[in-house]
């Protein structure tokens, strides 16, 4: 499943559905544009590094809880389950 596009501009808005944090997201899946031998374990939301002038550089926004199933963030409060 890939939303979002491969030149690096947001499509879509990524929403924590824990904290609301929201933003916009480049692509969602398990390899981001622009990366040679990057394969992320899960599928998450990707955006391109603003802070970065390289191609290659982007942040994990958050992905889908195993748990719940609803959209987190890369949070320690969002992302982590207590038990």
């Amino acid at each position: 499943m890939e939303l979002g596009n491969t030149e690096g501009t947001p499509r879509e808005l990524f929403t924590c559905e824990l904290c609301e944090l929201t933003t916009p997201f480049t692509y969602y899946g398990q390899k981001p544009p622009n990366t040679r031998a990057i394969v992320l374990l899960e599928e998450c939301y990707v955006m391109k590094d603003p802070f970065s002038p390289e191609k290659e550089r982007f942040l994990v926004l958050g992905s889908t809880c195993s748990l719940c199933h609803k959209a987190v963030c890369v949070s320690a409060v969002c992302s982590s389950s207590f038990v």
